[in-house]
């Protein structure tokens, strides 16, 4: 990997994010030159303002003028699409907003690449996208065959989509909530004791998006074969981390919510190959006339977050342990 990113820009969207602020750290350990495209200039002086090596650049992914002279001037190798509105009962409340962003964005994006000849673009969809019941994830999902179109119009850049599930200490995520409430000795607010989540660090999620930029041939949708636990579990494993109780109460569904994830369609199956080397699946679009390296066709069943929970508590705490702390 690390012969690949060597002396690459690679152009971040949202690189002031969670995902973003990671990326930035891996990359800048595999000697390549990140640059960081984001509307808060806040951020950029608190997490960038020390590193000479990370160029900063105010801009909205709804802006395609402004993205496309950007790409123009800076001239990287590699787009990293991770700038998307992601709270998924605000997204419900105000369609158009995440419409603008995640989908006319997101198409912003692909097109500028495509004008400027970009070797490697990849958007960083979610596990909402398979399945889709919200807003949010029907933009991503919407995202992703959009991206699969433009590989299919492209000559010279590759486009393509890695999906990833709820990544622990990230911005929004539950476990940082949930710390708090048990320290504080407050109410948990648990949505369903049914509730089932993929989970995985932000080493982890980096790891798959790079991965997934590194092995990407055209229009795949990239998918990290990780654990999915259930909620109770995770507030068990929590307390551990905390060494103390806690109290909840079940509130019921957020709207927008699914009780369980799907990573992995029973329809994408047929389409699916393992990646060697790593963790990675790799979906191939239907229409498609790409002749595509001979990977090994995946044989396994697809991935659910019911069907694949994994809820040893040792294995949990020691996982919130681990991103946690990598936050």
């Amino acid at each position: 990997m690390k012969e690949f990113y060597k002396n690459k820009k690679i152009f971040i969207t949202g690189g002031a994010g969670s995902l973003g602020k990671a990326l930035v750290k891996k990359l800048l350990t595999l000697n390549a030159t990140p640059i960081v495209f984001s509307r808060d200039e806040g951020k950029h002086a608190l997490e960038y303002g020390h590193l000479k090596e990370v160029q900063t650049i105010i801009g909205d992914v709804r802006d395609f003028n402004k993205i496309n002279i950007t790409l123009k001037r800076v001239n990287p190798d590699f787009i990293i699409h991770t700038a998307a509105l992601k709270r998924i009962d605000d997204m419900e409340m105000y369609p158009d907003e995440c419409i603008k962003t995640n989908i006319n964005g997101s198409e912003n994006i692909a097109r500028a690449a495509l004008q400027n000849d970009i070797e490697k673009c990849i958007l960083v969809s979610t596990d909402k996208a398979c399945k889709p019941v919200n807003v949010y994830g029907s933009s991503k999902f919407i995202a992703e065959r959009m991206f699969t179109n433009y590989d299919f119009n492209s000559v010279n850049t590759v486009f393509s989509s890695v999906r990833y599930g709820n990544v622990i200490a990230s911005r929004g995520s539950f476990a940082p909530i949930f710390i708090n409430k048990i320290n504080s000795g407050e109410c948990i607010h648990l949505t369903s004791s049914l509730m089932t989540r993929f989970l995985f660090t932000l080493p982890d999620a980096v790891n798959a998006v790079l991965g997934a930029l590194l092995n990407s041939q055209g229009g795949e949708v990239f998918v990290p074969q990780i654990d999915s636990y259930s909620l109770p579990s995770c507030i068990k494993a929590l307390e551990n981390y905390c060494g103390k109780e806690s109290k909840t109460k079940e509130v019921g569904l957020r709207p927008g919510e699914k009780l369980h994830e799907d990573m992995l369609a029973e329809t994408e199956l047929d389409f699916s190959y393992q990646v060697p080397n790593i963790n990675l699946i790799q979906i191939r679009p239907q229409y498609t006339q790409k002749e595509y390296q001979l990977f090994e066709k995946y044989e396994g069943p697809h991935f659910n977050s019911e069907l694949w929970v994994k809820d040893n508590i040792d294995e949990l705490t020691s996982l919130f342990e681990r991103g946690l702390v990598d936050d």
